[in-house]
């Protein structure tokens, strides 16, 4: 695997490993009735969310890349 391959998918990994740490555990607060069970459902909630995250990222960001460069010529010039 290039170095270049290597390091976007361990970078895409990480943010999507971090952002969703965060984003489960305040949904997962939010959700619960009984706030003891947290750490007992969290973990499992942020492994699903962060193995999606990683994956969502990398199907998106070609189409993020675009959309981004489409808006920046609009609004700089080309």
């Amino acid at each position: 695997m290039p170095r270049a391959l290597f390091s976007l998918c361990l970078i895409t990994l990480l943010s999507a490993i971090l952002v969703t740490m965060f984003i489960s555990a305040i949904v997962t607060y939010l959700s619960l009735e009984h706030k003891s069970l947290f750490f007992s459902v969290w973990p499992t909630n942020w492994l699903v969310a962060s193995i999606v995250g990683f994956f969502a990222i990398m199907a998106m960001r070609p189409i993020a890349v675009f959309l981004g460069q489409k808006v920046t010529n609009i609004i700089y010039g080309k």
